[in-house]
C-alpha cells in the first residue's frame, strides 16, 4: 500500500495533501521556531541579487586615473598600471577549493569575480584590458568555465589569456609599469601584486599607485553608496528577526543561523564581512568573540555584531538586547549611557569634523556618566588624561566602510596620525569626515575584569578612579555596543541603520509590535543637546 502510495504521487503532492496546500506548505516552512516568520522577498525587486552594472566599476577607474594624473607628474610614455587578482586556495592537501571573495583592490576598479585574472590599465588611453587564465575544455564536465570571450562579454573590456601577459606588456615598450604595493594600517599586510616576471625588464614603480588608490576608495560614489544601503538594509532585517526571535535557553548559534538564513534567502548573500559574533553575558565583553556557542541566560544581556557582503560591499551593525525581552534596572543604565554616546556623535558628524575629536567627545560622555553611576570618581577631564574611559571602552569609536569592512585610507600621508595613546590608538582612522565616507559609529562600555585590575597596572592606568565596590555588580553584565553604518553627506550625515534603538523600541520589537511607530524619548535628544553644549569647547569643535 505505501509503494503503491508513492508511485501514484509525488513528495511535493504528498506534503501537500498532508498539510491542505502549497499555500500551507509554504506558510509552514517560513515559520520559524517561536513563531516569527521571514517574508520571502521577489527577487526580481531585488536589483543587486547577482552582480553590480559595469558602469560602477567604470566609473571608480576614471575616477582614480583623474587623481593619479593630477598627482604624478610627470608619467612616461606608454605607462601601464598592472593589477593581479585573487588565486584559487586549495583546502590544505586536497583538491578542494576555499570559496575565494576577490581581492579588493582588483574587485574595485574591474568588477570581476572570477580567480586568476590579472588587468592592465594603459594610463594614456585609459584602456582596461583583463587577462583571464585560459581554462580546459575538459574542466566544464564538472564546472562553469569562463573563455577570453564570455570574460569580455560580461565585463565590457578587451580579454586577453594571461600567459600573453608578458608579451602584451614588452608590445607597448612602456616607460614604466605601475603596481600597487602597499602596507595596511589595520593588519600591517602588504597588498597583492603582480609577480616582476608577468611584468618584463621594464621600470617597476611600487609607490606612486597606492597612497592614490587608497584615498580614492575611502570616498564612496553615489552608485556605491547605494549597493551600501543595501547591504545595511538586509542586515538591519536580519537583525530585527534575531531580537524577535531571542529568549532564554536557545544557543548563541541559533541567533546566527536565523540571520545568514534570512541574507541568503532574501539578498543572495554568499560571503560574511566578518567572523559573525552573537554573544550573551560575559561574553559579550569579549569585543571579537566568534565561538557563538554559548546557551543564552536568563536575564543576560546579547550582543549581534553582523553583517553582509552584498556584491562585494560590506555593511557592520551591533545590536544589544536583553535575552527576556526586558531590561533589568542595571542593564538600562549602561545600555542608555552607550545610546547618547552614540546619538551625540551621530549628531555632530558633518564634513569638517574630526573623527578622533568624536572619539573623545563619546568618552567624555562615557565617563560622566559612569560617574553620576558613583562607578568611578574624579574629574571628568583628569580621567579623561589619564585613559580611565579605555579601561570601559577598549575599542576605537569606529572605522571606515567599504569593500573591507575596515575600509583602507584609515591613515594617508595628508591625514591626522594616530594617536598613540590606549584607546585613541585602537582607532582605526583619525581622519576630518569628508562627503562621500561611509564610517561606523560604534561606541561601547564593557565591564572586563581583567582589564579592570591587572590589564589597568600593566599599562600604568591608575585604579584609584574606581570604585570596584558598585562596578563589580556591573561584572556579569559584560557589555553593551551600538554600531551604526553612517555616509557623510553635503552637511550632516545619513544614518543607513534602521533598527531598534532606544529601550521602548526594543521591549516593543522583543513583544512582537511595532517597535518602529515609537519614537526614541525625547528626553535622550534634550540631554543630548545639553551634553553638547557642555563639552564643546572642551574638545574645539
Amino acid at each position: 500500500v505505501v509503494f503503491f502510495f508513492f508511485k501514484q504521487k509525488t513528495a511535493y503532492e504528498i506534503l501537500s495533501g498532508l498539510v491542505g496546500s502549497e499555500m500551507c506548505i509554504r506558510d509552514r516552512y517560513q515559520r520559524r521556531v517561536h513563531g516569527d516568520f521571514i517574508e520571502f522577498m521577489d527577487p526580481a525587486t531585488f536589483e543587486y541579487a547577482t552582480t553590480l552594472p559595469n558602469s560602477l566599476f567604470a566609473d571608480n577607474r576614471k575616477r582614480f586615473l583623474t587623481e593619479f594624473k593630477k598627482k604624478v607628474v610627470p608619467i612616461p610614455a606608454n605607462s601601464v598600471m598592472v593589477f593581479k587578482g585573487k588565486e584559487e586556495m586549495s583546502i590544505d592537501s586536497t583538491d578542494t577549493e576555499y570559496e575565494v571573495e576577490q581581492e579588493s583592490f582588483f574587485y574595485y576598479l574591474f568588477g570581476v569575480n572570477e580567480t586568476g585574472c590579472y588587468a592592465l590599465i594603459n594610463i594614456a588611453t585609459e584602456e582596461a584590458i583583463l587577462f583571464p587564465n585560459e581554462p580546459n575544455p575538459l574542466h566544464q564536465i564538472w564546472t562553469k568555465i569562463y573563455t577570453k570571450e564570455w570574460m569580455a562579454t560580461r565585463y565590457g573590456m578587451k580579454a586577453i589569456y594571461s600567459k600573453d601577459l608578458n608579451k602584451y606588456i614588452e608590445s607597448l615598450n612602456p616607460g614604466k609599469v605601475y603596481v600597487n604595493f602597499g602596507v595596511n594600517t589595520d593588519s600591517g599586510s602588504t597588498t597583492l601584486i603582480p609577480e616582476e616576471e608577468k611584468l618584463g625588464k621594464f621600470p617597476i614603480d611600487k609607490e606612486a599607485l597606492h597612497p592614490i588608490l587608497i584615498a580614492q576608495r575611502s570616498i564612496k560614489s553615489e552608485e556605491e553608496i547605494k549597493v551600501m544601503a543595501v547591504a545595511c538594509k538586509a542586515a538591519c532585517e536580519g537583525h530585527e528577526l534575531c531580537i524577535k526571535s531571542c529568549k532564554p535557553g536557545i544557543r548563541e548559534s541559533h541567533l546566527d543561523s536565523i540571520f545568514k538564513h534570512q541574507g541568503q534567502i532574501n539578498y543572495n548573500v554568499k560571503f560574511r564581512p566578518y567572523g559573525d559574533i552573537v554573544s550573551s553575558g560575559k561574553n559579550t565583553a569579549t569585543l571579537h568573540y566568534v565561538e557563538n556557542n554559548k546557551i543564552i541566560g536568563e536575564n543576560e544581556f546579547v550582543m549581534c555584531d553582523l553583517g553582509h557582503t552584498i556584491c562585494g560591499y560590506c555593511s557592520d551593525v551591533t545590536t544589544t538586547f536583553p535575552s527576556n525581552g526586558k531590561f533589568t534596572e542595571m542593564q538600562k543604565n549602561i545600555y542608555q549611557i552607550v545610546l547618547k554616546m552614540n546619538r551625540t556623535v551621530e549628531s555632530r558628524m558633518k564634513p569638517g569634523v574630526v573623527w578622533s575629536d568624536m572619539h573623545i567627545l563619546a568618552e567624555k560622555i562615557l565617563l560622566t556618566d559612569l560617574k553620576a553611576l558613583g562607578l568611578v570618581n574624579g574629574d571628568v577631564n583628569e580621567m579623561f588624561e589619564k585613559r580611565i574611559a579605555y579601561l570601559f571602552m577598549p575599542h576605537g569609536l569606529g572605522h571606515l566602510l567599504g569593500l573591507d569592512v575596515h575600509e583602507v585610507g584609515g591613515y594617508l600621508k595628508d591625514t591626522p596620525a594616530r594617536i598613540m595613546k590606549p584607546g585613541l590608538k585602537n582607532l582605526r582612522t583619525g581622519r576630518k569626515l569628508e562627503k562621500g565616507i561611509v564610517i561606523t559609529c560604534e561606541p561601547g562600555c564593557y565591564f572586563i575584569e581583567y582589564l579592570l585590575t591587572e590589564g589597568a597596572k600593566m599599562l600604568d592606568i591608575p585604579t584609584t578612579y574606581l570604585n570596584m565596590e558598585k562596578i563589580k555588580p556591573y561584572l556579569n553584565i559584560g557589555g553593551v555596543r551600538i554600531e551604526d553604518d553612517v555616509v557623510i553627506t553635503d552637511s550632516g550625515a545619513n544614518v543607513l541603520t534602521k533598527v531598534p534603538r532606544s529601550v521602548e523600541q526594543i521591549e516593543a520589537c522583543m513583544a512582537g509590535k511595532d517597535w518602529a511607530s515609537i519614537p526614541e524619548n525625547t528626553k535622550i535628544s534634550e540631554i543630548i543637546q545639553s551634553f553638547i553644549n557642555q563639552y564643546l569647547s572642551l574638545i574645539h569643535i
